[in-house]
């Protein structure tokens, strides 16, 4: 994701997301490893976490942080160092929302298997060669 989206979400969320950390006890020292798409699905599920993660925190006593966002088999992935059955089902719902998004533009997409498995629109799946017929046109 680029680096000035990254950055809104470390501004309004700062004690979740440490990316100045130890990378031995935070993958977020190698920011959000996933496409632009996914930045609405990430700030809504930020913004829904927030009473959730407020009302762990009073009862645990432990900070909330996250410890990697980044896409995988063609999902996004959303670790925390520790959850609540509220918070769990909050980020399932996101991870599930992702795999019918284009991780490149946010528009309508699917799951695509080529090279790598990745969610893609029609047009981003031709430009990043995913489903083509060998010569660069689409299946």
């Amino acid at each position: 994701m680029r680096k000035e989206l990254e950055q809104k979400l470390v501004e309004r969320w700062p004690t979740w997301f440490n990316v100045g950390g130890d990378p031995r006890q935070t993958r977020m020292a190698d920011g959000f490893s996933h496409g632009d798409g996914w930045f609405e699905i990430l700030w809504r599920l930020c913004e829904d976490l927030e009473p959730l993660v407020a009302e762990a925190e009073r009862q645990t006593g432990h900070p909330f942080e996250v410890l990697q966002v980044k896409e995988k088999l063609g999902g996004l992935r959303f670790y925390v160092n520790h959850r609540t059955d509220a918070i769990s089902e909050r980020i399932a719902a996101a991870e599930l929302e992702s795999i019918r998004i284009c991780e490149v533009c946010g528009q309508p997409g699917k799951r695509r298997e080529g090279n790598w498995i990745r969610t893609l629109c029609d047009e981003h799946s031709v430009a990043h060669g995913q489903e083509t017929d060998g010569l660069g046109r689409p299946q």
